[in-house]
């Protein structure tokens, strides 16, 4: 029973998609100090509950799972689709911030959600790479725009489906 409730709700968020473009945005920012990427990624509601219901195999609501169990979800899903390795090759560890409603867009048929977290370079973003294929598992034309700061250096990376790793 509990395997075709998956799969009806699997179904219709699929089919409820409220918007037909698929992009994603992130802002990340090293700080040399600590040597962490701190990273704002912006995502629609919708998009991100879908890959977290297939991630899962249970339902996953922003606004209906309990918190605790939702980001700890999200952080397994970044971890997989959002990885920063350094110049030796080393993964770098990623640390939950937190997550925020995008203000302008609470109103609209289709929310998007800030996703805070940080991930640890402590080489530094020289010779740092960053695999970002967040959506592209669910969404051929996913695109997630992200732009780097290291101090007053700004890269501005575009990652698609089956693209690679890009320095950053």
């Amino acid at each position: 029973m509990r395997v075709l409730c998956v799969i009806f709700s699997l179904l219709a968020v699929t089919c409820l998609q409220a918007h037909s473009v698929h992009v994603s945005t992130a802002e990340a920012e090293y700080d040399a100090k600590t040597k962490k990427l701190e990273v704002s990624l912006t995502v629609f509601v919708s998009d991100l509950e879908l890959a977290l219901i297939r991630q899962s195999e249970r339902e996953m609501r922003i606004d209906k799972t309990p918190a605790a169990e939702f980001d700890a979800q999200v952080v397994a899903y970044l971890k997989k689709t959002f990885v920063v390795t350094d110049a030796a090759g080393k993964v770098g560890k990623m640390t939950w911030v937190g997550r925020e409603m995008e203000k302008a867009s609470e109103k609209s048929g289709d929310p998007e959600v800030v996703l805070f977290f940080e991930v640890e370079v402590p080489g530094g973003v020289e010779g740092a790479t960053l695999r970002c294929a967040v959506f592209c598992e669910m969404f051929k034309d996913q695109v997630t725009l992200v732009q780097v700061h290291n101090g007053t250096h700004k890269t501005e990376l575009r990652f698609l489906p089956g693209g690679a790793a890009e320095k950053l």
